[in-house]
């Protein structure tokens, strides 16, 4: 569950959770951590001030 948004400049950035080897990584536009699982992952997105249902 990501979005991508495109600056216009040949620049992108993604924010949301992504599955690694070791679990879930969730990024904001300047931070990220690890989750083990993706529900904690989500949580802590929404803790961050990110809208989890604007992702895909």
């Amino acid at each position: 569950m990501f979005k991508q948004v495109d600056f216009g400049n040949n620049e992108s950035s993604s924010i949301g959770v992504f599955k690694n080897e070791n679990g879930y990584t969730a990024m904001t536009f300047s931070k990220s951590k690890d989750f083990k699982t993706e529900q904690g992952a989500l949580s802590w997105l929404a803790r961050q001030g990110i809208d989890i249902s604007e992702l895909n």
